[in-house]
């Protein structure tokens, strides 16, 4: 193995543990905090960006849930074993991305929706929960919108693979 390709292998393993120290560990114990106190004012578009992030985290390291701790090897890396399995990640990587795009916007529109009200006054019932809903729901529908076209492109890639070595 080659310098580049070792210095590689590093930054892939400070890469990793970064994604699992943050959204594994760090991401979920402060929505604890946020979740459990019952007197706090709880602001949900921060909550789903927090969700979003975990997901992407998730994501981002599917590979580690094969293996067990033990058998982990950092000269080893990446983790991923098979082409259906890099293909599947690869699919929902790319919705990940979008969707916590889309959690922080919503998040951002959030804040200044807040801005908005204790400068004007709130907006009628009404245009709350719709707003609401849509800020809610928008990063799910984002990952859905461009995990689902890349699923089906790797599903046609994975057929692909199939033939190829049964040819």
């Amino acid at each position: 193995m080659n310098r580049q390709d070792e210095e590689l292998r590093q930054q892939q393993a400070i890469y990793l543990a970064l994604q699992i120290i943050g959204g594994h560990i760090g991401l979920p114990i402060l929505l604890l905090f946020c979740i459990f106190p019952k007197k706090t004012p709880r602001n949900l578009s921060f909550l789903n960006f927090c969700f979003t992030w975990i997901f992407s985290s998730i994501t981002f390291s599917i590979g580690l849930y094969r293996l067990g701790p033990a058998s982990i090897d950092y000269r080893r890396l990446p983790f991923i074993h098979s082409d259906t399995e890099c293909l599947g990640q690869a699919a929902l990587v790319s919705g990940a991305l979008v969707m916590t795009d889309t959690a922080m916007c919503a998040l951002i529109v959030q804040l200044w929706l807040d801005i908005r009200a204790a400068i004007h006054g709130p907006l009628t019932a009404g245009p709350i929960r719709s707003t609401r809903a849509t800020l809610l729901s928008a990063p799910y529908l984002s990952l859905l919108a461009f995990s689902l076209p890349a699923l089906g492109m790797t599903s046609v890639n994975i057929l692909f693979l199939i033939w190829q070595r049964l040819v």
